[in-house]
C-alpha cells in the first residue's frame, strides 16, 4: 500500500503540474486568436498573475544575492570587499526608492553613477572588440575577404570621408545594410520564432517539462 501511495503521488506531482501548463497555455492561445469575453478576463487575469510570480521572483533574487554576499562577507573569501560595496550600494538605492522610482535621489544615482560606469565599462569593451575584430579578419579564405571587404565598405560609407570619395560608396553601404544584412536578419528572427514555437508546443505536448521538479526535463 505504501508503494502504490508513493507510485500515485508521484504520478500526480508529475501530471497535476504538466495538465495545469498544457490547459493555462492552450487557454492564452485561444485568448490570443479569439476575441470573447470570458476567455479575454481569464487570459488577463493569468497574464496579471504571471507578473505577480515574476515580481516576487525578483524578489527572491535579491535575497539570494544579499544572502551569498554576506556569506562571502562573513567567511572572508575572496572579493568580499567588493560584496561590501555591492550590499552598501543595494541598500542605498532600496532606501531612496522608497519614495518612488521617480525620486531625484535615485535619479542622481541613475545619473552620476550608473550611467558613467555604464560609459566606462563600454569604453574598456570597445578595446576588446578591436582585438576581436582584428583577428576575425585574417584572410584565411574566400569568405574572410568577402567578410573584410563588407566591413570596410560599411566602415567608410559610415563616415564623413566617404562621402567625400564619392557616392558610390555611401549608396554600395545603404545597399549592404538593407539587402543582405536585413535579409539575414530577418532569416535568423524567423529562425528563433520558429525555435519558440517548437518549444511552445513541447511544452503544452508534455515532451518537455520545465516546471516537473522530479522527472522533469526533455522526455
Amino acid at each position: 500500500m505504501r508503494r502504490l501511495g508513493r507510485a500515485v503521488a508521484v504520478g500526480v506531482r508529475r501530471s497535476l503540474p504538466m495538465a495545469m501548463a498544457m490547459a493555462i497555455g492552450a487557454l492564452m492561445l485561444i485568448d490570443f486568436f479569439f476575441d470573447e469575453r470570458h476567455i479575454n478576463a481569464l487570459g488577463g487575469f493569468f497574464l496579471e498573475s504571471a507578473v505577480i510570480v515574476v515580481a516576487f521572483a525578483l524578489l527572491l533574487g535579491l535575497l539570494n544575492v544579499l544572502v551569498v554576499h554576506l556569506r562571502r562577507i562573513i567567511k572572508r573569501e575572496g572579493g568580499w570587499f567588493y560584496s561590501i560595496a555591492l550590499l552598501a550600494m543595494a541598500l542605498m538605492v532600496m532606501v531612496a526608492g522608497i519614495p518612488g522610482p521617480d525620486n531625484s535621489a535615485v535619479v542622481w544615482i541613475f545619473d552620476y553613477i550608473q550611467f558613467p560606469l555604464q560609459a566606462a565599462t563600454f569604453s574598456l569593451l570597445a578595446f576588446f572588440v578591436a582585438t576581436a575584430a582584428y583577428r576575425g579578419l585574417r584572410l584565411r579564405s574566400l569568405e574572410a575577404v568577402a567578410f573584410v571587404l563588407t566591413a570596410v565598405v560599411v566602415l567608410i560609407g559610415q563616415v564623413p570621408v566617404g562621402r567625400v570619395l564619392g557616392d558610390v560608396v555611401p549608396a554600395l553601404k545603404d545597399w549592404i545594410l538593407n539587402v543582405p544584412s536585413t535579409a539575414g536578419v530577418r532569416g535568423i528572427i524567423i529562425g528563433v520564432a520558429l525555435g519558440t514555437i517548437a518549444t511552445g508546443v513541447r511544452v503544452l505536448m508534455g515532451f518537455d517539462r520545465p516546471y516537473g521538479g522530479e522527472g522533469g526535463g526533455t522526455q
